[in-house]
């Protein structure tokens, strides 16, 4: 996995913030070198998240007052733990007024993966994945359509664009339906690939660079369900 950085300079000392299902992560950007601390356990996203922040800055010789900017993975993923994640990130946000940087999850696993091409699908639960096609360039990834939450039957890659490379847990629990579904134009599967802050803080640089940053109070988790307790639509 590489979540080197874009090739664009850091403004100055960043934090990112992330939680997967199993695990709970934060990255400090400095001096255009990241420095990451990880932390596996299920759900224990309140307990861990700010101890690592503050044992990392610690070990950096900064102090929270030291940062500049704050960016979370707003999803989707997790129901809890982007909760937890946005609701921290808007907590450092107001106590020490920094903008706030906002980086899809399913954006961070694509660029972790260091692939050209990569179709991101991440365990959504209700025998659905999170979907998302990206293409990797100098300064971060792109989107190739939306991001959406669907059946793996559903799933598709763009006729003519190829090779792609499949990355995520929903690799793992849909593996027989996507590789079918995405044919030929597949090349491989990474499904260990997690969503980390290092990555996050990568995504980051660019929109620090172009000032597309948040107030807290316009931080959001990203769902793409309109409930968890709403059945999934199927094709």
């Amino acid at each position: 996995m590489s979540a080197a950085l874009p090739e664009l300079p850091a403004p100055g000392p960043l934090v990112a913030l992330a939680g997967a299902a199993d695990a709970t992560s934060v990255a400090v950007l400095l001096d255009d070198t990241l420095h990451h601390r990880y932390r596996e356990g299920v759900a224990q996203h309140s307990l861990h998240l700010l101890p690592l922040l503050d044992d990392l800055l610690r070990d950096l010789g900064l102090g929270r007052r030291d940062l500049r900017a704050v960016a979370f993975a707003r999803g989707p993923g997790p129901f809890t733990a982007g909760r937890i994640v946005v609701a921290t990130a808007q907590g450092l946000g107001l106590g020490l007024h920094l903008p706030l940087l906002s980086v899809s999850s399913l954006a961070a696993a694509a660029w972790a993966s260091g692939r050209e091409r990569a179709a991101v699908a991440l365990e959504a639960g209700q025998g659905e994945v999170y979907w998302g096609l990206y293409q990797r360039g100098a300064r971060g990834v792109d989107p190739v359509g939306e991001e959406r939450a669907l059946a793996p039957e559903a799933a598709e890659l763009p006729a003519g664009e190829s090779p792609w490379w499949g990355v995520g847990s929903g690799w793992r629990a849909h593996y027989d339906v996507l590789s079918r579904r995405c044919g030929h134009a597949l090349a491989g599967t990474d499904a260990e690939i997690p969503v980390r802050a290092d990555a996050v803080a990568a995504l980051a640089v660019e929109p620090w660079h172009a000032g597309r940053v948040l107030a807290p109070a316009e931080a959001v988790p990203t769902y793409l369900r309109a409930s968890y307790a709403e059945a999934p639509s199927r094709p």
